[in-house]
């Protein structure tokens, strides 16, 4: 008898862990996933005006601004990628040159 309600008590326990785990997972998820839904637009030069020349002038401009964010957006994100690729290059150099010294070291 006493076996049984050890293994009973211990049934609950470790379903009482996974369902805390559960919950826990379920709310970090549900709060990435809140993060990650913000939408980044641009108020800039959302201006509404009566003059209808002005107005196409301004739309002008706003197209203008966004073309010339997305290529420098585009242009900083290829400058990221080669800067990444010359720290892994030099990282790999430097794994050569450490490996190469402790076979010298130990030979």
């Amino acid at each position: 008898m006493v076996g049984r309600l050890k293994y009973k008590q211990n049934g609950i326990i470790m379903n009482f862990k996974s369902i805390m785990i559960v919950v826990v997972l379920a709310v970090s998820v549900q709060a990435q996933e809140k993060v990650k839904t913000k939408d980044k637009e641009s108020n800039f030069l959302n201006i509404k005006v009566k003059n209808p020349d002005l107005q196409l002038e301004i739309d002008k401009l706003k197209k203008e601004y966004d073309s010339e964010l997305t290529e420098l957006k585009s242009r900083h994100k290829q400058e990221k990628k080669t800067l990444k690729k010359s720290y892994r290059d030099r990282l790999k150099s430097l794994r050569r040159e450490f490996r190469s010294k402790m076979k010298k070291k130990n030979n």
